[in-house]
């Protein structure tokens, strides 16, 4: 699948997605949570990202890898948060958008070596990728993280 189709079919998922109560979580004194507050914030930006993205030079993309990022997004969602769909295909798509168009983190990022994902000279590094990629059906393996060698950590 050509990356601009399915970019389409994202935005087209995502139109009814209540994104104005995942921005009011930034602010709203009620999620005092700093990651839900820094997650909110990432994925509310993405998704305002996604609006705005226009696709250059467009590219294929294969089909399983889209496939496979469904399927073990609904097999966490199945585990972990059972009937939750108006979540799961925001997470999808924006995990979707992430991984295979923008070549961003799934997770938010700093500059910020002490943050456990962050940018350093032109590449995106994850302190926790080198464990939990094996977890089961773990979305590491589609992230452009690298891993961050033990000598980086200090």
């Amino acid at each position: 699948m050509k990356a601009s189709k399915l970019l389409k079919i994202i935005r087209k998922d995502l139109e009814n997605y209540p994104i104005d109560y995942l921005k009011n979580k930034i602010t709203d004194p009620r999620y005092r949570d700093p990651l839900t507050k820094k997650l909110a914030k990432y994925n509310s930006g993405v998704y305002d990202e996604i609006y705005s993205t226009e696709i250059a030079e467009d590219f294929e993309i294969n089909d399983k890898v889209i496939k496979n990022i469904r399927s073990d997004i609904g097999f966490y969602f199945d585990r972990y948060a059972g009937g939750d769909d108006i979540n799961k295909r925001f997470t999808e798509n924006i995990s979707l958008y992430l991984a295979l168009i923008a070549k961003k983190p799934l997770h938010p990022f700093s500059l910020d070596k002490k943050d456990d994902v962050y940018f350093d000279e032109g590449n995106y590094y994850c302190k926790t990728r080198i464990t939990a990629i094996h977890d089961e059906r773990s979305l590491c393996r589609y992230c452009i993280c690298k891993n961050v060698s033990f000598q980086m950590m200090f």
